[in-house]
């Protein structure tokens, strides 16, 4: 593997990996920490000589994709997503499509993670002779994001309704000091999370026992959601902010369904493979990479990206709605999870390929 160091690299050394650590500026262009990120993929293609080299995020395509052809290894590159960087024209988009069209030329194959991502490639010629083809996403483990035991989680709904119930005129919805509404990613302003707390600010107002979480990573940055919007949050009850963890799972299994109200160019985002095969309703905007893990209505509900107004329909209807449609719908997310989205497809379609 060859990857920057961070706390999982000694973790992945004890499980018998090999782990060739790497200086790269990760989430931006930098010319010259991009100059020795290209001769430190040179070095450790050279000393390698791997036989296959598997891409994955845009540096690694790019730059080590190229040099590990040079090297006449055999380049398999995965496009799991494209970011901000191509959700509006201008030079930095065109610079990647150069960069795109220079690194991918030599390539065996190209997997992409969505159909629309696979067009725009097409559309601009970036591909050259290289085979292509779609993944359902990166996967997910259906044994470890394993669904939750519903038989007894209708018991616990009744059993909780008999007591408090959601305020409205439908005497099956869901009682609200059960239902929990959870929202997983880095706190980026394009993974919608100003939308989310909007929301839920709002449905707070309808149902004040509803309880919205987030689970993320904040780091301050430009683009990320000011640290005075989210203390204000907090503070005042609206949404409870987890911090980051290894163990999603737990905090899954806690929830009752997932939000990702993401305008993000994405690939399709883990977070919502994991909660489908969780077996929790999703509520996810019709963009790239979130739409192709819900079937509005069926498993979940797609609203308009960058839209507060739909995110809150939503969010209302979801909470509102009978108890059999709302367990009917997370089944069909779990169901969803592993017939098109488990992680041994991705497995096959790669061994079937260097096979």
């Amino acid at each position: 593997m060859i990857a920057p160091k961070d706390k999982y690299t000694a973790e992945l050394r004890q499980l018998g990996f090999t782990v060739h650590e790497i200086e790269m500026a990760s989430s931006s262009i930098a010319p010259l920490q991009d100059l020795i990120t290209i001769s430190r993929y040179a070095a450790l293609l050279d000393k390698i000589r791997p036989d296959y080299y598997l891409g994955f995020t845009a540096k690694p395509n790019i730059y080590g994709g190229f040099i590990a052809a040079k090297y006449r290894c055999k380049v398999i590159n995965n496009i799991a997503g494209l970011g901000r960087t191509f959700s509006k024209p201008g030079f930095l988009q065109q610079l990647m499509h150069l960069l795109y069209r220079i690194g991918l030329r030599k390539s065996h194959h190209v997997f992409f993670q969505n159909n629309d991502d696979l067009a725009l490639f097409e559309q601009h010629g970036l591909l050259k002779q290289s085979t292509r083809s779609v993944l359902p996403g990166s996967g997910v483990n259906i044994k470890r994001f394993s669904s939750k035991n519903y038989h007894n989680l209708q018991k616990e709904i009744t059993h909780s309704s008999a007591t408090t119930r959601v305020s409205t005129n439908n005497a099956d919805s869901q009682p609200a000091s059960s239902f929990v509404f959870l929202f997983s990613a880095r706190l980026l302003l394009e993974k919608g999370i100003r939308e989310y707390i909007a929301a839920a600010y709002r449905i707070k107002d309808l149902h004040p026992h509803a309880i919205f979480k987030v689970l993320g990573k904040h780091s301050n940055t430009s683009a990320e959601l000011p640290q005075v919007e989210l203390h204000n949050a907090c503070a005042d009850g609206t949404i409870e902010y987890l911090g980051t963890t290894d163990n999603v799972v737990e905090i899954l299994h806690q929830a009752n369904c997932f939000v990702l109200p993401s305008f993000y160019r994405e690939g399709v985002p883990r977070s919502l493979l994991e909660a489908a095969s969780c077996g929790l309703p999703l509520i996810t905007t019709n963009s790239v990479g979130c739409k192709e893990t819900v079937t509005d209505k069926l498993n979940g509900f797609l609203v308009n990206p960058r839209d507060e107004e739909s995110l809150f329909l939503a969010m209302r209807a979801m909470i509102e709605q009978p108890i059999e449609a709302y367990l009917q719908m997370g089944k069909e997310s779990r169901k969803m999870a592993i017939h098109k989205f488990s992680e041994t497809i991705i497995f096959e379609r790669y061994n079937a390929l260097i096979k």
